[in-house]
């Protein structure tokens, strides 16, 4: 809880505890390079891939059971 009339204009997240209650954690402005974050859209957009097509990974390279 604030003390003063001025607004906190931290970002914040809000959490949900087991018993229900709410709460804000302050967060921090994380600086994260471009590169990084086309990275991990691009590993997210690769696994949302996989599970649709049923198709799985082992050791790098696509699952190939030898039936045909």
């Amino acid at each position: 809880m604030a003390s003063s009339n001025q607004q906190d204009r931290r970002p914040v997240a809000v959490a949900v505890t087991s018993d229900g209650r709410r709460v804000q954690l302050p967060v921090e402005n994380a600086e994260v390079p471009v590169l990084s974050l086309i990275r991990s859209i691009l590993v997210g957009i690769e696994e949302l891939v996989l599970l649709i097509t049923g198709a799985r990974r082992e050791h790098g390279g696509t699952r190939r059971d030898g039936r045909s």
